[in-house]
């Protein structure tokens, strides 16, 4: 759209403040320059006007687009290749069954769902197909083309690596008990040996000089501590400080990780993360399910964003996230989808709704406000990917990122005016009541399609590349299985806890 040309439409209702402020009514939304320009019955004084979503609903609600604070871009949905819901430690070595396939075809269907569903911003979590770097940086640019051509903003996170690629703490004791061919089929396809630190350090400002652009950005990914050396933590907090460059990192998303973290730091791994100078308000960490009070309260004081995942923990047995506690302890709260919705539909609208509905409160005790619920999917999430505070109102200089439903529909059956506008987000709007999506003045979805890609098309060869690679698929189920029994022991037998000598030493 040519920059000359202001864009403008009339919408019913405008949640510019969601949950803070009423919607306001009957007002002519315009912007220009990727910025908007007026919220009120008047023009911009630019000589032409052109309306991006003609055709759509005429009863519009407009209001700030959700932001996906932690993503893996599945666009192949895990089920898709028997990997089940189940214990996440049993769960993510099933993960390396998923068939080959063209990793653009991955992240743009999966984008191309959430921008339907109301997302305008994504932290993309790789998952590599390969194991080289040049494979990856391959990746990086399939899935950073996905994301310009979908439109959504996007944070591509490189993940780095080093440690406990079989089992926390104990990649020497958990396959016993196998033969040794086994063994060495599992490590042939589990335990590759890790780039060295520095190579893996180097490889994010490589990416970002070749993927990075307005809508995307890098981030540095240490998968999470128990999967990360100290050298590569250490390494990663200097980069990213000495680069201004955001983190992000899962930490404490099961039971084990929370018992294999205190055996392994009895001081405290947050308060090792701390002094290595990790924990800054360029950090996101996803998940955070067992984190205790006095570290909700340190992640707190260094504005560190955690990124809740609902659906995900529901269906990987991790448990629920003390949401409303850090909410209180003053965490600036974001919320994420990690590829595992609960109907595998990507709806972020039915996400919000189910992350209210189970920390909103008991009885009458009010734990967490539709205020707050929404600044932690809109505000928080967005500044997770883009390092911006400026997201989640609408106002006249604010980023042309707006998201309109379909009013009419949503509340067809609703007497006029009884309900706020925020209630009925919250209540029921799904994707289906999702119009259109404007990204930085430009249209990504109009009357409920993705204009920048073929999201059929799209689907189409992405499930004919994972039949194809089926093969592969069937022939793993047998080492998988095995490999997951000797895990189920392993962390059944608390060979997790047991504190290594090393550790010992530096930690103390």
């Amino acid at each position: 759209m040519s920059e000359s040309v202001v864009s403008s439409i009339a919408v019913e209702r405008v949640l510019t403040h969601p949950g803070v402020q009423p919607a306001r009514h009957s007002l002519r939304l315009s912007w220009w320059h990727g910025q908007i320009t007026a919220l009120d019955s008047a023009l911009d004084d630019s000589p032409a006007v052109s309306n991006p979503l003609a055709g759509s609903a005429t009863s519009l609600l407009a209001m700030p687009p959700l932001a996906n604070a932690h993503d893996h871009g599945r666009g192949l949905p895990t089920l898709a290749f028997g990997a089940v819901d189940q214990a996440l430690e049993l769960w993510i070595p099933a993960l390396r069954a998923q068939p080959q396939v063209d990793p653009y075809l991955l992240t743009a269907y999966a984008l191309a769902k959430l921008a339907r569903s109301g997302v305008g911003s994504v932290v993309h979590c790789h998952n590599p197909q390969g194991s080289d770097p040049e494979s990856l940086m391959q990746e990086a640019n399939s899935a950073c083309r996905a994301a310009q051509e979908v439109g959504l903003r996007m944070a591509f996170v490189v993940p780095l690596s080093d440690r406990n690629r079989l089992a926390y703490g104990g990649d020497g004791q958990v396959l016993a008990g196998l033969s040794a061919q086994q063994q060495q089929a599992i490590r042939n396809i589990w335990d590759q040996p890790p780039l060295p630190v520095a190579e893996q350090v180097a490889l994010v400002p490589a990416i970002a000089a070749r993927c990075e652009s307005e809508r995307v950005s890098v981030q540095f990914g240490p998968i999470g501590p128990q999967w990360c050396s100290e050298p590569l933590l250490e390494a990663v907090a200097a980069a990213s400080a000495a680069q201004n460059r955001r983190v992000h990192m899962h930490l404490f998303e099961t039971r084990y990780q929370r018992e294999w973290a205190d055996a392994t730091y009895p001081q405290g791994l947050l308060c090792y993360l701390d002094k290595i100078g990790l924990l800054s308000p360029r950090l996101t960490v996803a998940h955070g399910v067992w984190l205790r009070p006095d570290e909700w309260h340190l992640l707190a004081e260094r504005g560190v964003i955690v990124s809740v995942n609902t659906s995900s923990n529901l269906r990987l047995r991790s448990g629920l996230a003390p949401l409303a506690p850090m909410l209180k302890a003053g965490i600036p709260v974001a919320l994420g989808m990690d590829g595992m919705s609960l109907d595998d539909d990507e709806d972020a609208l039915r996400e919000l709704r189910l992350t209210y509905a189970l920390h909103a409160g008991v009885g009458l005790d009010v734990a967490v406000t539709p205020a707050q619920i929404f600044a932690a999917s809109m505000r928080h999430g967005t500044r997770a990917v883009t390092g911006l505070t400026t997201a989640g109102t609408l106002e006249v200089g604010s980023p042309a990122d707006v998201l309109f439903l379909n009013y009419g529909s949503l509340s067809e059956d609703v007497l006029p005016d009884i309900c706020d506008e925020t209630d009925l987000v919250l209540g029921r709007a799904r994707a289906e009541h999702v119009v259109g999506l404007i990204i930085g003045g430009q249209p990504v979805v109009q009357q409920g399609r993705v204009v920048g890609v073929d999201e059929a098309a799209i689907r189409t060869e992405l499930i004919a590349q994972a039949q194809a690679a089926s093969a592969q698929v069937y022939a793993l189920q047998p080492l998988v299985r095995s490999f997951q029994d000797q895990i189920r022991r392993f962390y059944a037998q608390g060979q997790h806890t047991q504190r290594p000598a090393v550790a010992q030493e530096v930690t103390q």
